[in-house]
């Protein structure tokens, strides 16, 4: 254990200087045209046996849609007879444009060179004019060419007539930032390896480029596209990098916005809500200087009317973004997450312009809690100026600088930013998401609270770091196992309960509360009992998370809480009911099944609802066997149902079942009408037909008809009395009005009339309107 691709330790591998290989049973995201893989017929190890095909794939519980994808992992095969074990470690080239090829694709890590693992490495792909398989020095007069808003240059090059080591440390000295060579046997991918020998050992040593193999299909693919002149752009993903500490301290965060990007992004996530605090009072100290970035790409003019292009990129293809869910038709798109992205930033300007940058910390928190994927906020302007407000910046300012998204035009902050991304001569381009930047040298380790404090702290001159650095502040965690805030809180000295221990930015550094798992809840107090005003209840995560958190919200997550506070979220396989059904299986889930009726039924809503109640999801069946509506019997056998026993029963009601239901009617003669007393939500009567007969449908007509026409009657009757009450009413006020201004003729109207009426003295007669005395 611990070496990668073909383990050395034992010896028992001889190392092929020229073209070593070690087979490898399938690729993990090849596409589906990709050939099977032929019978070898030069083994590597001759007398030593090499990895027997076969390979197990990590389960993924949520596929990354962003900008950092889950490495396809692999089980180590063993060689028969042999003590080696060898691996092919995988990383991810994904193809974002042009739309013909775009996709997910294996790419095997060489055993030599610089894996960027934890992070993500986008550029497009060149393919040398010449030379493809650089096995000799390119021409001083070229370049892998680079271009801003393109991202790395990353050299295509195909295996052959040389040793893979030879070939990597040519395309570095041609300026690439990576190496991505195309295997020319139709195989599963195999782990690069260098020789022993001394020249391989001189070219081992001097490669810091990453290197990585595709299979032949898919280099073939990628290669009728560059042929063409037209560019691909791509982006290689790894896991895991080493942190590199600097000298001064002016950092910057490189990010995204998206929030649909699984495990990575809900690290990112917790990396800001964490660091918030110490993030602000390092900058309201002047401590620190911090920039947020966001990485946007260019696309080439040749693609603007491409769908990808359409889908992803604002301002005419200037600023773009990968889509977050692969989905170019349905859900967000690259468009949105460029849009938010260009927001935040406009947040920032708003907030360092009046001398609060720190409120970019504030926004992004809010943000990240109520303008979510998962909630459908996302994208929404509203959710945004609701927090800008909030925080008291100006939010017209916060408009004139997002613009017009749809302008053909350039977006000055976007602009600035893309050039911000290729290198100055002294800290690299940045070209990986996330990336941290600390006194112009990009960090490269864990993204989280105290790794990225300590290497910040490690940039002021000595002596002049701030308190939070030294060790009463999160340097030297108060919570950590057997500190003094851990041991104090976990005594429960004031016997309150509140035995778990947080870090914080004041003295003492660390603060009691409920341990993890549970929260703070009032209760009724005795006054005359010595007894807490609260208490510490256990918590169900799964409340929270399934609703917030993109990587336990999908269609098929399911959420398990777990002690202490921890929840384990995991994605179910299909319904199996309809995948046996699609299979044509002929009971899907070992359940009856008659026709177009199943009694299989998908558990997943009571497996997300078992998590939710604080149950194992696990303990629920994938599917459950139950007879279906209008049918009886235990799911593995299932008889109709005869509803006529028990149901429409009234006079001269007619029912007929019918598989799996029933329907109930009239018999003839009788009509049917709506009676919310009845059962059946009907009722029948006897029809009569205008020469009195009776029967059918002419009857039905014939009672309808009058009833309608005596409706019209009363209808229209009703209409004119409340016509001639209403006029009544308005005459009476309008004379009484009146009456107040100018003499009235009494009109002998009697009750109707207004003059006939008597004064306030009793007297009958009109008052002379000039002398009412």
């Amino acid at each position: 254990g611990g070496c990668r691709g073909v383990c050395k330790g034992s010896r028992t591998q001889r190392h092929v200087s020229r073209h070593p290989r070690v087979p490898h049973a399938s690729v993990a995201h090849a596409p589906a045209s990709a050939a099977p893989m032929p019978a070898l017929t030069t083994p590597i190890n001759a007398g030593s046996g090499v990895a027997a095909p076969g390979r197990g794939e990590r389960k993924r519980s949520l596929r990354f849609r962003w900008v950092v994808c889950l490495v396809a992992m692999v089980v180590v095969s063993q060689v028969p007879g042999s003590q080696a074990v060898f691996k092919v470690e995988e990383a991810n080239l994904k193809v974002n444009i042009p739309a013909s090829i775009k996709g997910s694709y294996a790419m095997a890590i060489a055993n030599f060179g610089t894996p960027l693992y934890g992070a993500i490495l986008a550029g497009s792909l060149v393919y040398p004019p010449t030379d493809h398989d650089a096995c000799y020095p390119f021409p001083a007069s070229w370049s892998a060419p680079k271009f801003p808003g393109l991202g790395a240059s990353i050299l295509l090059i195909d295996r052959g007539n040389c040793p893979f080591t030879r070939k990597a440390y040519n395309a570095q000295v041609a300026g690439a930032d990576a190496v991505v060579i195309v295997d020319d046997k139709a195989e599963p991918l195999v782990t690069m390896d260098a020789g022993d020998d001394e020249e391989t050992s001189q070219y081992v040593n001097n490669i810091s480029v990453p290197v990585g193999l595709i299979t032949q299909a898919t280099g073939q693919a990628i290669e009728t596209v560059l042929r063409t002149g037209s560019k691909v752009i791509v982006m290689l993903n790894w896991t895991d990098v080493l942190p590199h500490p600097d000298e001064r301290v002016e950092w910057e965060f490189w990010t995204n916005s998206g929030d649909e990007c699984g495990t990575k992004c809900d690290s990112q996530k917790a990396f800001i809500r964490d660091f918030s605090a110490v993030a602000t009072s390092l900058e309201q100290g002047g401590y620190t200087q911090f920039t947020p970035h966001y990485v946007t790409w260019l696309c080439p003019p040749e693609y603007i009317a491409d769908p990808a292009c359409v889908s992803q990129c604002i301002n005419n293809g200037r600023y773009c973004c990968p889509d977050p869910d692969d989905n170019l038709n349905a859900g967000y798109s690259g468009r949105d997450v460029v849009i938010e992205n260009l927001r935040t930033l406009c947040v920032f300007q708003q907030a360092n312009n009046t001398a609060v940058p720190w409120k970019w910390w504030e926004y992004v928190v809010a943000f990240g809690d109520r303008c979510t994927m998962a909630s459908g906020t996302y994208g929404q302007e509203e959710c945004a100026t609701a927090i800008i407000s909030s925080l008291g910046l100006d939010i017209e300012g916060w408009r004139a600088c997002v613009g017009n998204p749809d302008a053909n035009d350039i977006n000055p902050l976007l602009e600035s930013e893309q050039k911000a991304q290729v290198s100055d001569g002294n800290r690299g381009d940045v070209t990986l998401l996330p990336t941290v930047v600390i006194n112009q040298r990009q960090y490269r380790g864990k993204l989280e609270r105290s790794s990225i404090l300590s290497t910040i702290c490690a940039g002021f001159k000595i002596g002049q770091a701030p308190e939070i650095c030294n060790d009463k502040g999160f340097i030297n965690n108060k919570c950590a196992k057997d500190a003094e805030g851990y041991n104090t809180c976990a005594a429960d000295l004031h016997k309150d309960g509140l035995t778990g221990c947080a870090s914080q930015n004041e003295w003492p550094y660390y603060q009691c509360m409920c341990p993890l798992g549970t929260n703070k809840v009032n209760k009724a107090v005795d006054l005359h009992k010595d007894q807490s005003a609260f208490t510490c209840e256990e918590v169900n995560e799964c409340l929270r998370v399934t609703t917030s958190m993109p990587s336990c919200s999908c269609a098929r997550c399911v959420c398990k809480d777990l002690p202490a506070g921890e929840f384990a979220c995991d994605e179910e396989p299909a319904d199996k009911c309809a995948a046996d059904a699609a299979a044509g299986v002929a009971n899907p889930g070992g359940c009856w099944t008659e026709g177009s009726f199943s009694a299989c039924f998908d558990n997943i809503g009571a497996k997300k609802e078992a998590g939710i109640q604080g149950l194992d999801p696990s303990s629920v069946p994938q599917s459950t066997c139950q007879c279906p509506t209008g049918f009886s019997g235990d799911g593995l056998h299932c008889e109709d149902v005869d509803e006529c026993v028990s149901q429409c029963k009234g006079d001269n009601k007619v029912c007929t079942n019918t598989v799996g239901s029933f329907s109930c009617g009239c018999g003839d003669g009788f009509a049917s009408l709506a009676d919310t007393t009845s059962p059946d939500g009907m009722k029948c009567f006897e029809a009569v037909n205008v020469d009195g007969g009776r029967s059918g449908s002419s009857s039905v007509v014939v009672v309808t008809i009058s009833v309608l026409s005596s409706c019209m009657v009363l209808a229209g009757g009703s209409f004119l009395v409340y016509r001639w009450r209403l006029r009544s009413y308005m005459d009476q006020e309008i004379r009484a009005i009146m009456s107040q201004y100018m003499p009235l003729e009494e009109d002998g109207d009697g009750p109707t009339g207004i003059g006939g009426g008597a004064d306030e003295d009793g007297d009958s007669g009109v008052k002379d309107a000039h002398n009412p005395v």
